[in-house]
């Protein structure tokens, strides 16, 4: 099955939460053939201040996931799905073909770390609802996800990410009223209208660039993003981006 793991925070619950799943599930959810989720708590010995993972234990955390993961595939043939640390635990999710030999399964893994304490359980749930209501990511905690993936290529390339660029966004529209509307509202925000052009085959076919000025930061882009991604919702349009130039110091 295809992977691509990706993380994000958000609160579960009115507390931070980091959230890690794999994307590309996403395309064949729900799987007929693994209708069980299975679900192990782990709770961390040295959680931080704000309840979420500190480094000390980091290799011992992804060793019991190493070690659930390839067990309980072996034995109740899962795929692993996702998993939250929030409030001073991390939380595994699975699906599988059974939850035959999960408890036995999760025991015997969790005897080669005895300090941690452990809570887990299964539920019949051939709809995938865990996966798709919980750990998948709402819509503005996509686009941070999608800012990342940008970012991270920047950061690749050697970009600190603090240079002051052009950073050029998409937005697309059902009327071209709405997209004059929209062009003014971006004026005040420090925002130039740089291309507008249609596409008649497009469910929004009327299509605006706005440019502004300003670092990407993840702080910085996310504020900008969002901001624009709201205001197009407004307007049932769609947000549809962003790209700026590489900036590497000499």
């Amino acid at each position: 099955m295809k992977e691509n793991w990706k993380n994000y925070f958000c609160n579960v619950n009115d507390k931070l939460a980091s959230i890690a799943l794999n994307l590309g599930l996403n395309e064949e959810v729900p799987i007929e053939s693994k209708p069980w989720l299975l679900w192990v708590w782990v709770y961390l010995q040295h959680p931080r201040a704000d309840g979420l993972s500190d480094q000390i234990e980091f290799e011992t955390i992804s060793s019991i996931e190493d070690e659930l993961s390839k067990r309980l595939a072996s034995i109740c043939q899962t795929v692993e799905a996702g998993r939250i640390t929030t409030d001073g635990h991390r939380e595994f999710y699975f699906y599988g073909s059974s939850a035959r030999g999960f408890d036995t399964s999760v025991r015997s893994v969790m005897s080669n770390f005895k300090k941690y304490k452990f809570d887990f359980g299964t539920q019949h749930e051939p709809d995938w609802n865990q996966y798709r209501t919980v750990l998948y990511p709402s819509e503005e905690s996509m686009e941070r996800i999608k800012n990342m993936d940008v970012l991270e290529i920047l950061m690749r390339r050697g970009d600190t990410l603090e240079s002051v660029r052009d950073v050029h966004h998409w937005i697309y529209f059902k009327t071209n009223n709405d997209r004059k509307v929209f062009g003014e509202k971006v004026l005040p925000l420090g925002y130039t209208i740089e291309d507008e052009s249609e596409d008649l085959t497009r469910e929004c076919p009327y299509s605006l660039q706005i440019t502004r000025d300003q670092s990407v930061t993840p702080a910085k882009i996310d504020e900008a993003v969002l901001e624009l991604f709201r205001l197009a919702k407004q307007f049932g349009a769609e947000y549809d981006g962003w790209e700026a130039q590489v900036m590497v110091k000499s």
